[in-house]
């Protein structure tokens, strides 16, 4: 049941250089929610800082909405920042994110809906819209959310979530915030569901291979340990390795057969002491990481104004008047 100062209901959206497909997506979930018979709901539009002369229009168009809240935030931080301010805004017992060119039907909310009884339900597309590159790198982070995250199956834009999820989400979100992340260190009860997964409503994606780039680093760098468990058992691996050589030139000199003075050890300490400062070096990186999640309270956003209102921010993130 809906708590008396929450509505049943909020959608997230992350926008950049919007146009009129952010309208026509505004228009399309009210019909939904009319069509669900959700009389409680709202709609956060975040915009990332969008430089384009035609936003500025449209933001204002779609705020003047009922139930509709745009958010303008100082600068470009990048999609997560994006999502994790509109969910720190949001008031709704479900919470649903979305991108703004229309890939993602919000009609689905129906589908997964129906699925409220897990903690998070995640639009799965079997065949998508995409060019070749978007393809490529879609498939390569599908494999990373797997072994790093353990996910199942691909993670999409479009997910409803739990408002006691959220609530966790917030509490762990850094400045470099990566939501599939931060949605496993809170809850694993989560469900795909089939959906069809539609062209863009624009002929030129914004989400560009740098951005693509940029939150890949956050989840190889900034959620997880990978490269440091990597590194350390290259560098086990190598001084293993020395000492296997070293016995083996041991047992050489013993048996009589002629060993090249000088070299042999040389080679034996070099690759003995690599090995082990590549080893140290990924322990002590353990750490710092630790120690880096916890100290770290730079804000992933900053709030230039909702809905013209001007408002500033604390360390965390929060806004006030």
């Amino acid at each position: 049941m809906t708590s008396p100062d929450r509505c049943e209901y909020s959608v997230i959206i992350p926008t950049y250089n919007p146009g009129p497909p952010l309208v026509e997506l505004v228009e399309r979930l009210e019909q939904t929610f009319t069509t669900m018979k959700v009389e409680r709901y709202e709609i956060v539009i975040v915009d990332d800082g969008s430089p384009s002369l035609e936003a500025p229009a449209t933001l204002r168009s779609v705020g003047k909405r009922p139930g509709v809240t745009v958010i303008r935030l100082t600068r470009n931080f990048g999609k997560p920042g994006a999502v994790i301010c509109g969910l720190s805004r949001s008031q709704g017992d479900r919470v649903l994110t979305l991108d703004d060119d229309l890939q993602q039907a919000p009609e689905d909310l129906e589908r997964l809906a129906e699925h409220n009884d897990h903690d998070v339900v995640i639009a799965r597309y079997r065949n998508k819209k995409h060019d070749l590159m978007q393809r490529v790198t879609s498939r390569i982070k599908a494999k990373f959310d797997s072994v790093i995250l353990g996910y199942d199956f691909p993670i999409s834009p479009m997910k409803l979530i739990r408002r006691q999820v959220v609530e966790g989400m917030l509490r762990n979100s850094s400045d470099r915030p990566f939501i599939p992340a931060l949605i496993q260190q809170v809850t694993t009860d989560i469900v795909a569901v089939d959906v069809v997964h539609h062209a863009s409503a624009y002929e030129r994606s914004r989400y560009t291979f740098s951005r693509r780039l940029r939150q890949f680093s956050n989840l190889l760098v900034g959620n997880s340990n990978l490269l440091l468990r990597w590194l350390g058992a290259l560098g086990f691996f190598i001084m293993f390795g020395s000492l296997t050589l070293a016995a083996f030139i041991v047992v050489r000199k013993l048996s009589g057969v002629p060993v090249e003075v000088g070299w042999s050890s040389l080679m034996v300490a070099v690759l003995l002491i690599g090995g082990l400062q590549l080893g140290a070096m990924s322990i002590i990186g353990q750490y710092l990481l630790r120690i880096l999640n916890i100290s770290s309270r730079k804000p992933a956003y900053f709030i230039r104004d909702i809905d013209g209102v001007e408002f500033t921010e604390s360390r965390s993130g929060k806004v006030s008047g």
